[in-house]
C-alpha cells in the first residue's frame, strides 16, 4: 500500500482549512485527473431526508450549486439511500433506469455516470457523482474513485453542508 503523496495531502488539507468551496475545488482536481471523468458533483441529503441538493460541482454552468431533487420511491433513491449502494452505469440505456434527466445528459455529451453514496454512521449523507463518456467506469476507474472517497466524505464535516 502506498500512502497519499504529500502534494495531494497538502492540497486536501489546505482546502479543509479554507472552506467548502476550496475543498471541493481540490477534490475536483483529484477526481478529474482520473482518466475519463469529465465532471464531478456532490449532493447532500437534507436532515429530514426529503431532498438532495447540490453542494459541490466541477461544472457550475451545467450543474450549479443549490440544485435539488425530492427524495422519492424511485430506482436511484432506493439504491443510494435505501440499499446504500452505488449507481454505476456505462451507457444511455442503463442511465435511463436511474436518471430521468438522461436525455439532457446525453445532449451534453455524457454517456455514463457513477453516483457513489457516502455512508457515515449507517446513514447516507450524500453522494459523489461523476459523468464521463460511455463505458468509462471500468474496475480501474472505480478503484481510483474509491481510493479518494474517504477524503471526499470530509465535505460533510463542514457546518451547515446538509442544509438546503
Amino acid at each position: 500500500m502506498r500512502p497519499l503523496d504529500p502534494q495531494t495531502a497538502a492540497k486536501l488539507m489546505a482546502g479543509l482549512a479554507e472552506g467548502p468551496e476550496q475543498f471541493v475545488a481540490g477534490l475536483a482536481s483529484l477526481f478529474l485527473a482520473i482518466p475519463g471523468i469529465r465532471t464531478m458533483t456532490i449532493l447532500a441529503v437534507s436532515p429530514d431526508r426529503t431532498i438532495t441538493h447540490r453542494v459541490g460541482t466541477s461544472d457550475p454552468v451545467n450543474f450549479p450549486i443549490g440544485g435539488s431533487d425530492q427524495v422519492g420511491d424511485n430506482p436511484w433513491c432506493n439504491r443510494i439511500l435505501g440499499q446504500k449502494l452505488p449507481v454505476v452505469v456505462n451507457n444511455a440505456e442503463q442511465m435511463a433506469v436511474y436518471l430521468p434527466e438522461t436525455d439532457d445528459l446525453l445532449a451534453l455529451g455524457f454517456g455514463a455516470t457513477a453516483c457513489v453514496p457516502i455512508v457515515i454512521d449507517r446513514q447516507t449523507r450524500g453522494t459523489i457523482n461523476f459523468l464521463g463518456d460511455a463505458e468509462v467506469f471500468t474496475p480501474f476507474t472505480m478503484a481510483a474513485i474509491e481510493a479518494l472517497l474517504p477524503f471526499a466524505a470530509l465535505i460533510y464535516a463542514f457546518e451547515g453542508i446538509a442544509l438546503p
